[in-house]
């Protein structure tokens, strides 16, 4: 089956000032990736399919989606910083 970026529709959080900053920070960063022009195109499933990957069974349970994406998004951040 053939689905395009935007078979899920939009997706809206409501972050506070603190969660938007970490998550603009890892957009900017996963979208800044050279040579993947996923990445550049869409950085926020990137992101969550790297935390799918390297996030625990545990850390990826419980808690509201915001708080979830920002910790996905912060975990990032810190994986992928110099």
């Amino acid at each position: 089956m053939e689905m395009d970026d935007d078979f899920m529709g939009e997706v809206e959080f409501a972050l506070s000032p603190e969660q938007g900053e970490v998550v603009n920070r890892a957009i900017s960063l996963a979208a800044s990736r050279r040579g993947d022009e996923f990445a550049h195109i869409n950085p926020l499933i990137v992101i969550m399919q790297w935390w799918q990957a390297h996030g625990s069974d545990a850390e990826r349970v419980g808690g509201t989606p915001e708080a979830r994406l920002t910790e996905a998004c912060r975990r990032y951040i810190a994986a992928h910083s110099l």
